[in-house]
């Protein structure tokens, strides 16, 4: 019920090979902290040997003055502008990437890492919202600033507040990476968390994630019939003819009725999608 944004290291040519049949949302392919300083140039060579497809974004190391200003443009205009922005703290941060792209439109991952990206995070997104696809939450890199322990319990606070962010400003929120590929419980209360805060997707960086995935129970039985029973008595109203409907005793008004289409339409593509898979 969360869309998987899976990350693969850029100078990987065994790992980029396979971007085309990952089971997969979103693929993130990863020129920065995947991949060594004395790799990057390789790396950028096999990046724009690819071919681009519209679920795949770049995560571009625009600050770390390993590529050169015209680098950084071709690897933007390869990708059709979506592209992850790291390491930023300001909103001047934004806009020299923006400047980049000399015109053409954008459709960036934001990422919030450290405190000044979460405090600047309102300003970015009222200044550049219509370029910006997502915010997603650098869990590992903040609390390694912050000192906070990387928890859930110590987390949902700041995850709540960038979700809120996200919707005033009508982008995705995509939760950050789990980093214990061998005890899934963590991982699974985590998407169970993202889902019910309102996230839109998760950072993935393994395979066994995208199989965890697909078992993660975000919703109780009874609650997915029911979903079901009052999705096939309105599934044909249009939006804009959607009024108040009683449905075996409880009342449902428009933001229901929009939300349990939503969800059932999201769970019906996921479906389908595993089936051709």
């Amino acid at each position: 019920m969360i869309d998987s944004y899976f990350f693969i290291p850029g100078d990987k040519p065994n790992y980029l090979s396979k971007i085309y049949k990952l089971n997969a949302d979103y693929i993130v392919i990863d020129l920065e902290d995947a991949v060594s300083i004395n790799k990057k140039q390789s790396a950028f060579e096999l990046v724009l040997a690819l071919t681009f497809n519209k679920n795949m974004f770049l995560r571009i190391p625009f600050f770390d003055n390993c590529y050169t200003t015209e680098q950084l443009k071709s690897l933007i205009l390869k990708f059709d502008g979506q592209i992850v922005l790291p390491k930023i703290n300001s909103i001047e941060d934004v806009n020299k990437v923006i400047s980049l792209s000399e015109g053409n439109p954008l459709k960036m991952i934001v990422l919030i890492e450290n405190p000044k990206s979460f405090i600047a995070t309102e300003e970015i997104l009222k200044a550049f919202s219509n370029q910006i696809h997502a915010i997603g939450f650098g869990s590992h890199d903040f609390c390694t600033i912050t000192g906070i322990k990387h928890t859930l319990e110590h987390l949902a606070h700041y995850k709540r507040q960038l979700i809120l962010y996200a919707k005033a400003f009508n982008v995705a929120f995509l939760d950050g990476v789990d980093l214990n590929l061998k005890n899934f419980d963590e991982f699974k209360k985590e998407c169970v968390f993202a889902f019910e805060s309102g996230a839109d997707g998760k950072f993935m960086i393994h395979p066994f994630q995208l199989e965890e995935l697909h078992k993660v129970d975000f919703m109780s039985e009874e609650e997915i019939n029911q979903l079901q029973f009052v999705y096939e008595k309105v599934k044909n109203i249009p939006d804009d003819n959607i009024e108040v409907y009683t449905i075996e005793g409880k009342v449902y008004e428009k933001p229901h009725i929009i939300r349990i289409k939503y969800l059932m339409e999201k769970m019906e593509r996921k479906y389908n999608n595993n089936l051709k898979s």
